[in-house]
């Protein structure tokens, strides 16, 4: 089912194209910049002060309780609360892992492929002398082509 909206974006003119395209590059600047400001993630910023705004609301409630039934309760609620808090910190953590070993990888596999392309450099240019090595190399090849080795 397509809504009101979706058949709008869809029939939108190249001209809206322009303006929409506008607008999304103003925000990402705009992002941009409050990451800068705040030193990293808007999101982690928001959360962490979600949760002592939270903690700060649980303590309040919890210095009004009386020892008891209703004390605990809030307690178990607020525990189970900080679990959900901790795991959505903890799977933010393996996503940075991630993004950082994947970086690495990237890294690894250029460094990887200009050495490779460095050694097939190299190969091509014919006016370099050849190693014992290499002379070994293609006699070798040449023995096992003709049947000799």
């Amino acid at each position: 089912m397509t809504t009101h909206s979706q058949k709008d974006i869809m029939s939108t003119p190249k001209s809206n194209f322009a303006e929409i395209k506008t607008m999304l590059t103003v925000m990402a600047a705009e992002i941009e910049e409050l990451k800068c400001a705040v030193g990293g993630s808007i999101t982690d910023v928001a959360a962490d002060w979600i949760t002592t705004q939270y903690l700060q609301a649980v303590g309040q409630q919890l210095a009004k309780l009386p020892e008891g039934a209703e004390r605990l309760k809030l307690l178990r609620q607020a525990t189970g609360d900080l679990v959900a808090f901790q795991r959505g910190g903890h799977s933010a953590a393996r996503l940075q892992l991630d993004r950082d070993k994947f970086k690495f990888q990237q890294k690894k596999h250029r460094d990887d492929l200009a050495a490779a392309q460095s050694e097939i450099q190299k190969s091509r240019d014919p006016k370099l002398p050849l190693s014992d090595e290499d002379r070994r190399a293609i006699v070798d090849k040449v023995d096992e082509i003709m049947g000799l080795k």
